[in-house]
């Protein structure tokens, strides 16, 4: 699987939202079902902008900290804390 621009990532979104299987996608752009799905959730969420345009992006300690203690003390999901964070990839 290649890395995905952020082009492809609206194009996927896009195509989903306009009714697409999952599993074409899927196919289509060489990428697992469960980062669609996950995709899809996160743009949900946050809207397109979420979606990073620069290089890297930065996540400070308490951030970090507090996600962390998310999923240790208060036993939410791994998955569902990353979006709710906006974290582009779990």
């Amino acid at each position: 699987m290649s890395k995905l621009t952020r082009k492809e990532r609206l194009e996927i979104y896009q195509k989903r939202k306009f009714g697409e299987t999952i599993s074409s996608l899927s196919i289509k752009y060489d990428i697992n079902k469960a980062k669609i799905r996950y995709l899809v959730r996160l743009i949900d969420k946050h809207g397109e902008d979420i979606l990073r345009k620069d290089r890297n992006r930065y996540y400070s300690s308490e951030l970090k900290l507090e996600i962390i203690n998310k999923v240790l003390i208060d036993k939410q999901g791994p998955e569902s804390n990353s979006i709710d964070s906006g974290l582009t990839s779990f």
